[in-house]
């Protein structure tokens, strides 16, 4: 018995190293991109510096200003289109990874049942059969709110895909600010 609870241990420690290491590359990925992204900025400023000098009227310095703007929001909707990609990879990568750990610790532990009732003294067959079923029905509760877990999961999915899809439309449609009178 103390072989198993040993190797359990064990093999607890590695899932959590393995944890760790995947959640230490999730945080480089998010570091290079936030480093790319003040490259980015940083090019994006020089530029928009420049461009202020050779403003010569009120016309082309309103231009130069939308202009900015326009790329400034472009820039960070990208930075945050791939900071949210990162993070779904991520969060695919983690619920795998806890599917994998959580399946493995089940069968485990459903082998240490199954091997315990095995030995189970004559005359305790009815509640060995109320255990077997118990167990038989608990697997079958836990695999269908899994099921029903991952499809939660991708209904709202679903919903953020189409909420993408639609914000450029949102936004281009907003009502214009009026300006004020004088």
């Amino acid at each position: 018995m103390q072989d198993q609870i040993k190797t359990q241990v064990e093999a607890s420690l590695q899932a959590a190293f393995e944890l760790a290491t995947l959640s230490f590359s999730q945080v480089e990925r998010l570091t290079e991109l936030s480093l790319e992204q003040a490259k980015v900025n940083a090019e994006l400023a020089q530029a928009q510096l420049t461009s202020v000098l050779d403003v010569k009227d009120p016309a082309a310095a309103l231009e130069l200003l939308k202009t900015q703007l326009e790329t400034t929001a472009k820039s960070m909707a990208g930075f945050a289109a791939t900071a949210y990609e990162l993070t779904q990879e991520f969060q695919a990568e983690s619920a795998a990874f806890a599917e994998n750990h959580f399946d493995h610790a089940h069968d485990t532990a459903n082998k240490a049942i199954h091997d315990s009732l095995n030995q189970a003294p004559q005359g305790s067959e009815a509640a060995v059969t109320a255990v077997k079923a118990a167990l038989e029905a608990s697997n079958k509760a836990l695999t269908e709110a899994r099921k029903n877990a991952k499809k939660t999961a991708e209904l709202a999915q679903e919903g953020l895909n189409k909420l993408k899809e639609h914000a450029p439309k949102a936004a281009a449609k907003a009502p214009v600010r009026r300006k004020a009178r004088a």
